[in-house]
């Protein structure tokens, strides 16, 4: 009993682990369905091992036997391939016009979706045509760790400057938060052309100016957007359409892998800010409500600069930073987030923080890009992957947009600032990356097709034959026209006593017992008593099978026939 259940806790822990992801380098259809197998033969051995005694309750007619699981397990995978294959199959315009459907009546379900896959491009899971993002009702997100942005230093002292603060790379910001969803705000579109010397102004200069390299990959069909270290003063470009002040659209340029182009920035935090200017104090909160008390008591006492950072520091110090969030009253996300959960990711810190500066009077944004990333001192290239993808507040403050960093620091990877890359490690290649297929945890459609065609005609042929060994078994399957005389197919006296009743005419009525059909016979074999006893107790009483007198029996049923 002991050793039965060690194997099947081991078989359901082998299982679970196999479900979990590993081995890594088996496809997730082979895990599963090994996983499967695990499970049924643990089952399997489990209950083809138990004694008589072990289940008190009713007990079928008869024991089921390893076989029996492994056939069931082939049944449970072959329907399992026929399903995966069914869904690689199907057509790529079904799935996209489910996802414009899903965008357009359930905003918050596509972008908790978009959130949770890997992109073909970078930042995509940012962005949507729609230009807006809806906060997720529940997420549970898993980046990955594609390399997204590079961005390269052609001057040493820059890239010492940027390694001794929080960096952030800036792709787009919304500014209008309603019913749980950040768009953007009418505004003209303007379209720039460059200066004689090919550069766009969008800030006023300064020596202070940050030059970088931008790389990144490309998405096409107009959605390709300006991206560059936060605080952009300038980028060298043929022209730039310009829909709002922190979202610029790149003209159609560079090769057919990705884009690479000039930007000056001069970053900005409230940090960096200085604590002895006078900043005024704000608007008065009025409290209304639980959200105007709390932003009351977060903003605390002091000037604007020192409110907005009482409030960065709140928001920090009281919230859990999670890629997991259930709600499970499917309350308002916001909501669920500040009363209820009080955990969640950038978005919903940044979310809370622009609505708080706003409750102070300030002109407030979410920005989305990355922050972070690793340094390779080599090359003096900063690299940005999928999971440093990052949102943040915007606050302006003399004219300046500056960053309010409310998701607190743990969060971000050495609390925002780059990490160093290992002594002699080298950045990937950014031509590499832009023609390289995106990385995936599955395999592509075409092979989980191939894989799981193939694994269901295996599974499949495993459960035929399953199915004709035990058809083979003379008895063994019961038909719809089956008597209750028939519940111990394998006993041999007793199948030729059937075979034997057949022939003389005298075969069972539905529903007969065997004393019945003894009592039903005019002239009954005189070992007709000796059967009956044996048998009863063979099936009732539970007594050990008799091989010497079954022999007997056989003999004088035979003789009889």
């Amino acid at each position: 009993m002991i050793l039965r259940l060690f194997l099947l806790f081991l078989a359901g822990g082998s299982a679970y682990f196999m479900l979990s992801g590993w081995p890594q380098g088996l496809p997730e259809i082979v895990r599963s369905s090994l996983a499967v197998l695990l499970l049924v033969g643990g089952l399997g051995f489990w209950a083809a091992k138990r004694a008589k005694d072990d289940v008190t309750a009713a007990k079928s007619v008869r024991k089921p036997s390893m076989r029996d699981f492994l056939v069931m397990g082939a049944g449970i995978l072959t329907l399992e391939c026929a399903l995966v294959w069914i869904l690689s199959a199907a057509p790529a315009p079904l799935e996209e016009v489910a996802i414009l459907i899903e965008q357009k009546f359930q905003p918050a379900a596509a972008n908790e979706r978009s959130s949770n896959g890997s992109s073909p491009n970078a930042g995509n899971w940012l962005w949507r045509d729609e230009k807006q993002r809806a906060l997720p009702q529940r997420t549970n997100l898993k980046p990955g760790a594609k390399p997204e942005i590079f961005v390269k230093l052609p001057q040493e002292k820059d890239a010492e400057r940027l390694l001794n603060r929080k960096l952030y790379v800036r792709a787009f910001t919304l500014d209008e938060f309603k019913n749980g969803v950040w768009s953007l705000s009418e505004s003209a579109v303007r379209d720039i052309e460059a200066d004689e010397h090919g550069w766009i102004g969008l800030g006023e200069r300064a020596d202070s100016e940050i030059l970088h390299e931008i790389f990144h990959a490309k998405e096409g069909g107009g959605r390709d957007r300006l991206t560059a270290l936060q605080g952009v003063r300038a980028v060298r470009l043929p022209s730039l359409k310009l829909v709002a002040d922190g979202m610029g659209f790149l003209p159609d340029m560079g090769g057919p892998a990705g884009f690479s182009y000039l930007a000056s920035s001069i970053p900005l935090a409230l940090e960096d800010l200085p604590k002895t200017k006078a900043w005024g104090d704000g608007k008065v909160i009025q409290v209304e409500g639980r959200f105007g008390a709390l932003v009351a008591k977060a903003a605390g006492e002091g000037d604007l600069l020192r409110k907005l950072l009482n409030i960065q520091s709140y928001l920090r110090g009281n919230y859990r930073y999670s890629l997991i969030t259930e709600n499970r009253d499917n309350l308002d996300p916001l909501e669920n987030f500040l009363f209820t959960e009080k955990r969640g990711h950038c978005e919903f810190f940044a979310t809370a923080g622009a609505l708080m500066a706003r409750e102070l009077g300030m002109e407030a944004r979410v920005a989305y890009g990355w922050a972070g990333g690793e340094f390779f001192p080599s090359s003096r290239m900063f690299v940005f992957r999928a999971r440093e993808a990052h949102a943040w507040v915007e606050v302006k403050m003399e004219g300046v947009w500056t960053v309010m960093e409310p998701t607190p620091p743990v969060a971000l990877g050495g609390g925002g600032s780059p990490r160093l890359a290992d002594v002699g490690e080298k950045p990937p290649a950014a031509s590499e990356e832009f023609s390289e297929e995106p990385e995936t945890t599955v395999a592509d459609g075409k092979e989980v097709k191939k894989t799981a065609l193939k694994l269901m005609a295996v599974f499949g042929a495993l459960l035929l034959v399953g199915f004709l060994l035990k058809a083979d078994q003379k008895g063994r399957i019961m038909t719809s026209e089956s008597s209750p005389l028939d519940t111990k197919p394998w006993a041999g006296y007793f199948a030729l006593w059937r075979d034997a009743c057949e022939k003389k005419g005298l075969k069972a009525k539905a529903g007969w017992t065997l004393k019945r059909q003894i009592t039903a016979i005019q002239e009954p074999p005189e070992f007709a008593a000796e059967l009956c006893r044996y048998h009863y107790g063979l099936r009732y009483e539970e007594i050990p099978p008799d091989t010497d007198l079954e022999k007997k029996l056989t003999v004088k049923i035979k003789d009889w026939e």
